[in-house]
């Protein structure tokens, strides 16, 4: 037996005893709130990352047993480019997964294989009940819209009734149900915004049961602890890279950023509110103002008499391009990207939404694109200072005029670097994720060419020997170049100037 194999069979055996242990008895407290105290420490905030070390997703999870192995949602994990998770504890600790021990598709959970874990964490146990019947009082806990990892919330409520899977699967989400048959918790009148995998534990602080927010439910769903306690029983028990794990069998509402979820309607507020916000109201977006100028003063009959002119100028608050870019507009676009995102690689949301945002935001960019000098320097002048800033904190939406600049082979394929004009920052995207966000579906991007951009800024990552902002495209039109040629007065886009505006006709933003 070689030394893999050898090792292979230890862990495996390890593995089995630490899941056998699942109902081992936790240690007595004195009442239920020092319980969930001793119980936050092993809950962790779950950070999805591919292979730059760059977020993909978020979701809660929690140590089990003798803490080398966390249980957390398969959803998350299983979303294309995943090479690793990230563990974050309440005292600051940190681990990291780059396996996984067990992973079900009908529960929709997974076992990860803890390396180095900080400090003297240890896992919880498992609840032996096997009913909620009886239970009394429970509690969520985990991170509210996977935010402040120091902060774990608690949500204390009561079980009410059960859901099988396979009502759940045939009658509210019209599919064939899942091979494994059980019964899903309903809780009785609580809904916690805590992500799935977050568990939920009794009074003893032993977990009865695990998290799941399914989409399409008003409410999340619990695993109980026996089921996922056969689930872990009934695993081959061999470690796996988390590249190999199996999709989810349920619509898994995926965290893909941190904050609160927003609604389709959100992003179409936002959206609409750059366009309404950047028309000048001097002007009403003509470009032009009427100025009555006195050209005569007579004296009539003894009496002095004025003659006056309307005289059509050019806007001085727009300088005839419409538009004008008020204190505050970047901030919108900002939230635009980073609602227009969530919605697009969210799990769970509704393909129609995707096609109304990614429609959305084409439209915006195109009209950017060709918007005219003023206008596009105050923007210029906006992202430049939004990319000064740190944005090692974490996802952050943003729009930017780039250039396409050379290709770099990462440890998991294609990626272009991104030059912001205006900003000594470096961008970088997956070649393949912004071929998938062009107008044209598959669009490739060669050296050289001009783009407007937006999607979410991930945090500083790097690639071969250089240091950049990974960016994660929501969608992206032809810009304007900024190369040494001046383009006529008036426009600033690729191609031949656009015809002259005609009273009544549309504006740049179509209203």
């Amino acid at each position: 037996m070689n030394s893999r194999r050898a090792l292979i069979l230890a862990t495996g055996v390890a593995v089995a005893a630490m899941f056998a242990a699942g109902n081992l008895p936790a240690a007595d407290a004195p009442d239920a709130a020092a319980a969930r105290e001793v119980a936050t420490g092993s809950v962790c905030l779950v950070i999805a990352e591919n292979a730059l070390g760059a977020p993909v997703a978020y979701a809660s999870g929690f140590l089990l047993g003798d803490g080398r192995f966390a249980i957390t949602d398969l959803a998350s994990l299983a979303r294309p480019d995943v090479k690793q998770a990230r563990l974050q504890f309440r005292d600051g600790g940190k681990a990291v997964a780059l396996q996984f021990g067990m992973a079900d598709p009908s529960i929709g959970l997974a076992a990860l294989k803890v390396d180095q874990l900080p400090g003297n964490l240890s896992g919880l146990a498992l609840s032996a009940v096997s009913s909620a019947e009886g239970l009394g009082e429970i509690t969520v806990i985990g991170h509210k819209w996977a935010q402040e990892p120091e902060k774990p919330d608690f949500i204390i409520g009561q079980f009410s009734h059960v859901t099988s899977s396979a009502s759940l699967a045939t009658e509210m989400l019209k599919v064939d149900p899942p091979k494994q048959a059980f019964s899903f918790i309903n809780f009785a009148s609580i809904n916690p915004e805590q992500p799935s995998g977050s568990p939920v534990v009794d009074k003893s602080g032993k977990v009865v049961g695990v998290l799941l927010r399914i989409a399409g439910l008003s409410k999340p769903l619990v695993v109980p602890a026996s089921v996922l306690r056969e689930a872990l029983m009934a695993s081959d028990r061999q470690l796996r890279p988390l590249a190999e794990l199996p999709k989810p069998f349920w619509p898994i509402a995926v965290l893909p950023v941190p904050g609160k979820p927003p609604a389709a309607q959100d992003f179409a507020q936002t959206l609409r509110l750059i366009k309404t916000r950047s028309l000048c109201n001097q002007c009403k977006a003509k470009g032009t103002i009427t100025v009555r100028k006195l050209i005569e003063s007579r004296v009539i009959n003894g009496a002095q008499r004025n003659v006056y002119k309307d005289e059509v100028q050019t806007c001085p608050t727009c300088n005839g391009e419409c538009v004008n870019f008020p204190d505050g507009l970047y901030a919108q676009y900002s939230r635009m990207a980073e609602a227009g995102t969530y919605l697009a690689s969210a799990g769970g949301v509704d393909q129609k939404v995707r096609d109304t945002v990614f429609s959305g935001c084409m439209d915006l960019l195109k009209a950017v694109s060709k918007i005219g000098k003023a206008y596009r320097d105050d923007l210029v002048n906006e992202i430049k200072a939004d990319l000064s800033k740190n944005l090692d904190g974490g996802p952050h939406g943003m729009v930017v005029f780039a250039q396409v600049r050379e290709s770099v082979e990462g440890p998991d394929g294609q990626y272009l670097m991104l030059a912001p004009h205006g900003s000594e920052a470096k961008l970088v995207a997956k070649a393949d994720r912004l071929a998938a966000v062009a107008e044209v579906r598959g669009t490739r991007l060669d050296e050289g060419r001009w783009i407007v951009l937006t999607g979410m800024a991930m945090g500083s990552v790097s690639i071969g020997s250089q240091r950049a902002i990974y960016v994660q495209p929501l969608a992206w039109a032809d810009g304007p170049s900024f190369g040494s040629h001046e383009r006529k007065p008036g426009w600033s886009g690729t191609g031949a100037p656009p015809p002259p505006k005609q009273p009544g006709s549309p504006n740049f933003f179509g209203l």
